[in-house]
């Protein structure tokens, strides 16, 4: 399985670490995770393998960070919808320009190998979906509060939310209807906000 990760400080230097993993998201993106092991990434990120465990303990680690820079960027879509300067319409759109710009960098090959190869990242981003869900639970009654959102349910909107949720893990549909992440969030959407918004 190559080599184990060495025990030694590590060069924590966010900036480049940062670099690294920039490059890789995309690298993962275009060609998912299991193909790489060190030596891959190494070459890929035309550095030597040692510089790599200079700044990284394992592969593992990567992915990792990877993901969690992704889940990273769509943490701030809670200060949106607590923005009160902004109206509620604006504050839900910039909430899924987010979400649609953070999964343009997931691929449906990456999240099949993070599935299979990786168990316990995946629970992750189940939990980050729960978390999601709570924080719509609270704006879509806020909404509705203050005369935004039609008197639907909230239990519905948030288990419609919750389905679709469910349903663009399942990199098996997304593959074979070939509809990437973005594409399925961006069209899911477009068709709920002509459902609830008032006009």
């Amino acid at each position: 399985m190559g080599r184990n990760a060495v025990t030694k400080e590590r060069n924590l230097n966010p900036k480049k670490r940062d670099l690294y993993i920039v490059k890789l998201t995309e690298t993962f993106k275009k060609h998912g995770l299991k193909k790489y092991s060190m030596d891959s990434i190494a070459s890929e990120l035309k550095v030597s393998k040692a510089t790599l465990y200079h700044y990284f303990s394992s592969k593992d680690e990567m992915v990792e960070i990877a993901l969690m820079r992704v889940i990273g960027q769509m943490n701030e879509f809670e200060n949106i919808t607590k923005n009160e300067l902004l109206s509620f319409e604006t504050r839900f759109y910039k909430m899924l320009e987010l979400f649609s710009n953070s999964f343009n960098d997931i691929s449906n090959l990456f999240l099949a190998d993070l599935q299979d190869e990786y168990p316990l990242l995946w629970k992750l981003i189940q939990q980050f979906i729960d978390y999601v869900n709570q924080v719509l639970t609270d704006f879509y009654n806020n909404g509705k509060q203050a005369g935004v959102f039609r008197e639907i349910h909230t239990a519905i909107l948030v288990i419609s939310d919750r389905m679709f949720f469910n349903a663009i893990s399942d990199v098996e549909f997304l593959t074979k209807n070939n509809i990437t992440l973005r594409m399925a969030f961006d069209e899911y959407f477009r068709m709920k906000c002509f459902g609830f918004i008032k006009q």
